[in-house]
């Protein structure tokens, strides 16, 4: 059976994922999906965790792209 863990929101809305939860996942990012009466968190996989294996692709050149494309999407730079 699942372990149940009781979490507090903070009045700016934030919560904290128990260390022990963390670890579990290993990111520090999720994909949130609001249901009837029920939020879920998934865990979003890391470049380095999707990329990590196959050598021939240059992991910083590809992070470096992304960021510029976050901050173009998100500031018009």
């Amino acid at each position: 059976m699942a372990e149940r863990n009781v979490v507090v929101v903070d009045r700016h809305g934030r919560i904290v994922i128990p260390k022990r939860v963390r670890k579990i996942f290993k990111t520090n990012r999720f994909e949130i999906d609001v249901k009837k009466e029920k939020i879920e968190l998934m865990p979003i996989k890391s470049l380095d965790e999707l990329f990590g294996s196959l050598p021939e692709l240059d992991l910083k050149q590809i992070k470096k792209e992304h960021e510029e494309e976050v901050r173009h999407e998100h500031f018009g730079r």
